[in-house]
């Protein structure tokens, strides 16, 4: 294959993606018709089953692309430094970060669980794994809590990130309400969360 052909493919698959990202956060992958990525991405329906054989395996590229992303920054967050307070810190501050400033992860993720469509790749139980792992290093160390199990820390970070996102407009009226005019801000969701895994 020449090097424009081989080019030409990888522009055509990324424009296919790229489509397909912004669709299926919008309607999910049942809302969202063959005819809907070929005009959206402007290649051919024959072109998009070509490369990926059916919707759903170009759903699956999408999920896989959205979980590499975001493992990617997770990971380089924690290559920045070895100090492990400053890695839990910086992990959640990315995480809240990424998860708050990109809407195809958040809604793709939650069109993922009401079409019944979730699943784990390899890479998420990898870099999950890594997180409890660091967790249970930093309960050997000292530094975090004992008494909440490392496999459970994690699923509560993220679970929290994933409310206190969702639910902003609870928090601007309650706040409003409470007489807390400036309301609580993300770094107070930070701060508490590290306060919380510290010992």
């Amino acid at each position: 294959m020449t090097d424009r052909r081989q080019r030409d493919k990888e522009q055509t698959i990324q424009d296919i993606l790229a489509a397909a990202k912004r669709l299926f956060s919008e309607k999910g992958l049942h809302g969202t018709s063959l005819r809907d990525l070929e005009k959206a991405s402007g290649v051919s329906k024959g072109l998009i089953l070509h490369h990926f054989e059916t919707k759903e395996n170009l759903y699956t590229a999408v999920q896989d692309l959205l979980v590499q992303e975001y493992t990617a920054r997770m990971a380089a967050r924690r290559e920045i430094s070895q100090d492990l307070l400053e890695i839990i810190t910086k992990a959640i501050q990315e995480s809240l970060s990424y998860n708050k400033n990109n809407t195809e992860f958040r809604r793709i993720t939650l069109w993922s669980y009401l079409e019944g469509l979730e699943r784990t790749t390899e890479l998420e139980k990898q870099f999950t794994t890594s997180l409890i792992d660091g967790m249970r290093a930093g309960q050997e160390a000292g530094l975090i809590r004992e008494d909440i199990d490392a496999f459970l820390m994690p699923f509560i970070i993220r679970g929290t990130i994933d409310y206190w996102i969702r639910k902003e407009a609870l928090r601007k009226e309650m706040g409003a309400e409470m007489q807390n005019d400036n309301g609580v801000a993300d770094e107070n969701l930070i701060d508490a969360l590290v306060n919380l895994m510290l010992k």
